[in-house]
């Protein structure tokens, strides 16, 4: 099935002040992401693992887009933060990239700044000390469990 965007529209005009979807879509922030495992429906009507939570400033309203329409249509872009939370999904030793950084440290999932810096002097480093492997990791998993989901459940 493709994407189907009048169905999008549809749905963020339902949810916004503005009538032209253009504008309308300046109201809405990423809240965040989630990878699932199990397959839900995008509002344009594709089938999604990828769920982007946006929050529209002007009305308070919520809801969810899939990864590519949150980026065709939207103008938001988050290809290279799902990129990022795949790679430390997988492999608790993986760098997070800048995206996935910013993100977990907007959202709180870091403890201060000092898991900030130290995730931003290691993203390019090959070789870590046990010690920086442990926190790695630990901040990781916490970021991982803060985002994915195992099971979806139905909204």
């Amino acid at each position: 099935m493709d994407h189907d965007r009048k169905k999008l529209e549809g749905h963020i005009l339902s949810l916004s002040r503005a009538r032209a979807f253009a504008t309308a879509c300046e109201e809405w922030d990423l809240a965040g992401i989630e990878v699932s495992e199990d397959f839900d429906n995008c509002p344009c009507g594709q089938q999604i693992k990828e769920h982007c939570f946006i929050r529209n400033r002007v009305t308070g309203h919520e809801t969810f887009v899939g990864n590519v329409c949150v980026n065709n249509f939207m103008g938001m872009k988050t290809s290279t933060l799902f990129d990022g939370l795949k790679r430390v999904r997988d492999d608790q030793n993986a760098r997070p990239n800048e995206a996935l950084i910013e993100h977990a440290f907007n959202k709180g999932y870091l403890y201060g700044d000092k898991e900030y810096e130290f995730l931003d002097g290691i993203k390019r480093k090959r070789n870590l000390s046990e010690a920086q492997l442990g926190w790695l990791q630990k901040i990781n998993r916490r970021i991982v469990g803060k985002i994915v989901v195992k099971k979806r459940t139905q909204l």
